[in-house]
């Protein structure tokens, strides 16, 4: 068993500055990605293409999250995460040149380099260090991106009710500077690369290989439809709940409320979200919460009553406490220390391209339904996942007690 009170001085440090490194940028990004589907519709765009833009970030991490957490295992990560704050700090200014709606798909490709690079680096890190109870500590990390979501939406709201996007886009990026602070002063996961002659070509068949392996492990394939599923349904949220409260008579104050409300219920839920996938079971964890998210889409269809608004808020709220460090947690438990960094890469992957199909999908369907029916549309498809994710993993049971019986 993990003993804190004896490791707390070794690891305090380290937890703490990739802690205050994440809620910085977290916080920052989340701001102006709040602002973004309001700042695309002011340009002209149609809500097919604000899904497009608020999504399309991520696709940069669809391609590279496994290379880049390969290249955690095998070189630096700290000089990695400087890169990615580098991007986190000077990629909002360049959206004060944006003057078409078109222009917004190539700034936020850029932007998601910053994305790609932190999320497999900082969860390989977090994964290393606490080796037991990993879904705990990978919730109490978490709690950091969490405040970050529950500090952006309200923050944005409250910017956006007295200035115009681009103001918020400069302040986003000053934020982004102050986490190289603790970044630059923490140098005990720093992982200096000391072959000199190294191979490239070599290398570079070595980690194909080792991609080629690791995917052949189904947990990999199982987390990776719980997240892609969830990320599809919770960034379709994130982008058009709050355009749709707007339209439907509610300022940006209460818009941004909602997400805040659902990242308030998830960070003080978070770590006992982690415990009980540690105590119960990460699979009931997971079902449990992707029901729950069916549930609050159902319900933002039906109400726009502000007494009854914040109800699939919470419900969003409780999802993600429970599902998001147990599906890590899953993955980590099958997966050898020193390739977790390329395990997190792929399953980033996957992630990514929920992230960038649901937006998309989602903004196609507004142009044709209304926001109503797509809300109720989203949760039928979901529930549709859950029942994949229960008849896929009964199958895994079933040929496991069967070869065992075999044995």
């Amino acid at each position: 068993m993990y003993n804190f009170k004896k490791n707390l001085k070794a690891d305090n440090k380290t937890l703490i500055n990739l802690w205050s490194a994440e809620l910085i940028n977290r916080s920052a990004y989340m701001t102006g990605k709040f602002a973004l589907p309001f700042f695309a519709k002011g340009l002209g765009a149609n809500a097919a293409l604000i899904g497009t833009i608020s999504s399309i970030s991520t696709i940069t991490g669809i391609f590279l999250k496994p290379i880049i957490g390969g290249l955690g295992d095998k070189f630096s990560k700290r000089q990695l995460l400087i890169i990615a704050n580098i991007i986190f700090s000077v990629t909002p200014i360049l959206y004060l040149i944006i003057y078409e709606p078109y222009q917004l798909i190539i700034i936020r490709l850029f932007h998601g380099l910053s994305t790609a690079i932190y999320g497999p680096i900082t969860l390989a890190v977090i994964t290393s260090i606490y080796v037991n109870n990993r879904a705990s500590y990978i919730g109490w990390f978490g709690t950091a991106r969490t405040i970050g979501y529950l500090l952006g939406p309200i923050t944005g709201g409250v910017i956006l009710f007295y200035f115009q996007p681009k103001t918020l886009f400069i302040i986003t990026g000053l934020i982004s500077f102050l986490a190289f602070i603790p970044i630059l002063t923490d140098r005990s996961y720093n992982l200096p690369n000391n072959n000199k002659n190294t191979n490239l070509k070599k290398e570079f068949t070595i980690f194909i290989n080792k991609i080629i392996q690791l995917t052949k492990l189904r947990q990999i394939w199982i987390v990776g439809l719980i997240e892609w599923s969830f990320y599809a349904v919770f960034y379709s949220m994130k982008v058009f709940i709050p355009l749709y409260l707007v339209t439907s008579g509610h300022n940006t104050l209460i818009a941004g409320s909602f997400l805040t409300t659902s990242e308030i219920i998830h960070i003080l839920l978070r770590p006992l979200g982690g415990i009980s996938g540690d105590k119960l079971g990460y699979y009931p964890n997971i079902i449990f919460g992707l029901i729950l998210l069916s549930i609050a889409m159902f319900f933002v269809s039906y109400t726009l009553n502000t007494s009854t608004l914040f109800i699939p808020a919470i419900f969003i709220g409780i999802s993600e406490a429970t599902v998001l460090p147990s599906a890590i947690a899953l993955v980590s438990l099958h997966t050898n220390v020193n390739n977790i960094g390329t395990v997190m890469g792929i399953i980033g992957s996957l992630r990514n391209f929920g992230k960038v199909f649901g937006p998309i999908v989602i903004g196609i369907l507004i142009n044709i339904f209304s926001y109503k029916k797509v809300f109720q549309i989203i949760g039928l498809l979901n529930l549709g996942i859950i029942l994949s994710i229960i008849f896929i993993t009964t199958i895994f049971i079933f040929i496991k007690f069967n070869k065992d019986e075999k044995n």
